[in-house]
């Protein structure tokens, strides 16, 4: 990586959090490469020159499911895989995160959660944005602190109005959205700690679920038979884009 970017990954707490994590420079990949790829798609709504710009900088860290995650002083987005992160430290998920979102910090704050699937995030310190993404780097980010705000509000909604078994329902589908594949390895007390439901009442929403074709629960995982049944049952309040 050029010497003039070494600012690009070095908050001490990211370093801490990130030890076990595969990562290498952007700019370390020659030729176009599948990551690579899935990297230019991730930066879809930017220019090229702008998404030119973000290969060149930056790490790509190969993450693993149940892999921690923290970051702070950042822009980071995932290039493949899911995220879920904590709300207010809590156990409680905030987002649901796929391809393609952005997870932007300011010095201030920290965002912290674990990898549902296998995946791969993409690092630059914020500074370092900033100071060369031009106009349409900060407009790509005021983009995508709308869209979460959008997200968390339907969440509040979600709360308050919607069954369990909907609730449950949707966020099977939306991680299956955002890493396609049949078992997602989350156990019934984890879905629980994640929505902030009982035990009892996720278990019942997971035979209800079963009884309906859409999944079936094993021990730590859940399969899904039918995402389109799934569709018909969620609320669609961590589903939707």
């Amino acid at each position: 990586m050029p010497q003039e970017q070494s600012s690009a990954f070095a908050p001490d707490c990211l370093a801490k959090a990130s030890a076990p994590a595969r990562q290498r420079p952007v700019s370390a990949v020659s030729g176009p490469t599948a990551e690579t790829l899935r990297l230019w798609q991730a930066f879809a709504p930017l220019p090229p020159e702008r998404r030119r710009w973000a290969l060149s900088v930056g790490v790509v860290e190969a993450r693993r499911a149940g892999d921690f995650h923290l970051g702070a002083g950042e822009v980071a987005v995932i290039v493949s895989g899911c995220l879920a992160t904590e709300a207010a430290g809590s156990d409680l998920s905030a987002e649901i995160l796929g391809p393609g979102h952005v997870v932007a910090t300011g010095t201030g704050r920290s965002v912290a959660g674990h990898w549902i699937t296998d995946g791969e995030i993409y690092r630059v310190a914020l500074v370092d944005w900033l100071d060369r993404a031009g106009e349409a780097g900060m407009l790509h980010l005021l983009d995508a602190e709308d869209r979460r705000r959008a997200r968390l509000e339907r969440r509040l909604v979600c709360v308050g109005r919607h069954l369990a078994t909907a609730r449950v329902a949707d966020l099977l589908l939306s991680i299956h959205r955002a890493a396609p594949r049949q078992d997602i390895l989350l156990s019934q007390e984890r879905i629980g700690d994640m929505l902030g439901l009982r035990r009892s009442t996720v278990n019942g929403s997971c035979r209800a679920l079963e009884g309906a074709g859409g999944a079936r629960t094993g021990r730590g995982k859940i399969r899904i038979l039918d995402a389109s049944g799934l569709t018909k049952t969620a609320c669609g309040c961590h589903a939707a884009s």
